[in-house]
């Protein structure tokens, strides 16, 4: 079965498909602001208890697993935030609005990971291909212009805070909170609160 989503009545449909999909982005963030959190959180107290050699301690098959997920659900939630902020421009231009100022280190961010398999990899990181042209550009904006394999503490993918990237996802989701339904905002108040 077929259904718009989208009110038939719309004055300007452009701008309640643009609507829609800041809500569809935003309540994405969410979700994936939390799942964030939660694979940090077990990855830091799993790699805690191995450095202490608890008994309970995860193994290097567990640790490296952890760094698997952390690093999809940090990506998708750089991706997420990235979709929302293209969504917040694009309802802005339909309102002839100004359109919010773009987050350059999440841009920078998303186009690094966007073209990793087109970087000269190592052990360490990846890297540009190429010195200067269009293929590498991305990777090349980034400090030192390497995306290193690493997570925990620090950058998270050479630019953003680690600490606070789901915060800053969840401050644009804030900022938004006038088109969001009120299950939306439930969750986004719940993910403030900690719970």
């Amino acid at each position: 079965m077929t259904r718009n989503l989208f009110s038939p009545v719309e004055p300007n449909p452009a701008e309640g498909v643009a609507k829609h999909f800041v809500q569809v982005w935003a309540e994405a963030v969410l979700r994936q602001a939390e799942r964030t959190r939660e694979i940090r959180q077990q990855a830091a107290i799993d790699s805690r208890n191995h450095e202490h050699n608890e008994d309970w301690s995860a193994s290097a098959y567990e640790l490296e697993a952890n760094f698997r997920a952390q690093w999809a659900e940090e990506h998708m939630l750089v991706w997420a935030v990235y979709q929302l902020e293209r969504w917040r421009a694009r309802l802005a231009k339909e309102r002839g609005e100004k359109a919010p100022p773009e987050n350059q280190a999440l841009r920078d961010a998303r186009n690094a990971l966007e073209h990793l398999d087109e970087a000269h990899l190592d052990d360490d990181g990846a890297r540009s291909p190429v010195a200067k042209g269009g293929t590498g550009r991305a990777l090349r904006n980034l400090p030192d212009g390497v995306l290193r394999f690493s997570l925990g503490g620090g950058k998270v993918f050479e630019v953003l805070d680690a600490e606070r990237l789901d915060e800053e996802a969840l401050a644009v989701v804030a900022s938004i909170n006038d088109e969001l339904d009120d299950q939306a905002m439930a969750m986004y108040e719940d993910l403030i609160r900690g719970c």
